[in-house]
């Protein structure tokens, strides 16, 4: 079966059926996430921070990791209603 034409890599097969390119398996989020936040600290480290947007984003993403390890807000306690213990 050989392919008769070929538009925008689908290929129409002798027979009238079409073969369509082979789509490669997504990439890992987690290599990706990883990926992106090395890129953001290799811009901060070779620029400093500039201001651009990629700055900015560093700084977001930077201050969402680091948020765990900060002190939580004071909250204020709502009042709590006392109940007298039965005897």
């Amino acid at each position: 079966m050989a392919p008769q034409a070929e538009l925008n890599g689908i290929t129409a097969m002798a027979d009238g059926k079409l073969s369509l390119p082979r789509v490669s398996k997504p990439a890992d989020e987690n290599d990706v996430m990883r990926e992106q936040l090395e890129y953001l600290i290799g811009h901060t480290a070779d620029r400093g921070l500039c201001g651009c947007s990629e700055c900015q984003r560093y700084l977001s993403v930077r201050a969402l990791l680091l948020e765990i390890f900060s002190e939580p807000a004071p909250q204020k306690m709502a009042a709590v209603a006392t109940m007298p213990m039965a005897a």
